[in-house]
């Protein structure tokens, strides 16, 4: 049920015929929101979630908040996944020029150098090392994410370590 969905969305993505809505909103806010959200779940699998110490408080970007908070919560999702008990997921926001560079960095078992190419492709996915409790991936999380940011006039970046974690970071331009 839930791939069908995911699956629509993209398929409307593909198709162009979905316009952001762009507003105003402080990046800050939205990303402890979803901290908060995710601390049920989070503890429930012994890992904690946070909002980076050092990141920029008063981030006000314009953007479509709701399509930005789907990306956060994919990201989210992902490092859950991969994420074991003892664990850590951290979001952050730094200032880079004109742009906030926002990160969702998990301290998960990595993805393996000859996956990173494919990890924003359709239906791809790696399943080793996830945790048995949490739900299969779709394989569209990730490509979903990739869309909206695209959307954006942005992309996504991500990079990882064996054993080290996993950092996915994308750019949004900061509100005049």
């Amino acid at each position: 049920q839930e791939r069908v969905g995911e699956l629509f969305e993209l398929s409307k993505f593909d198709a162009g015929r979905v316009e952001p809505r762009l507003e105003v909103f402080c990046l800050a806010e939205l990303l402890q929101d979803e901290v908060q959200g995710y601390l049920p779940a989070a503890r429930e699998r012994g890992v904690t979630v946070e909002l980076a110490a050092r990141s920029h408080r008063s981030a006000l970007v314009r953007a479509d908040i709701a399509m930005i908070e789907r990306v956060l919560q994919n990201l989210i999702d992902n490092a859950l996944r991969f994420t074991p008990a003892g664990g850590v997921i951290t979001l952050g926001i730094v200032a880079e020029g004109d742009h906030y560079r926002v990160s969702v960095a998990d301290t998960g078992r990595g993805i393996a150098p000859e996956h990173l190419p494919h990890v924003f492709e359709r239906y791809w996915r790696s399943d080793d090392g996830a945790d048995p409790a949490s739900p299969a991936s779709s394989g569209l999380g990730l490509a979903i994410v990739k869309r909206i940011l695209e959307i954006h006039g942005s992309g996504v970046q991500v990079r990882s370590e064996a054993a080290t974690g996993t950092r996915f970071e994308f750019l949004l331009p900061q509100a005049a």
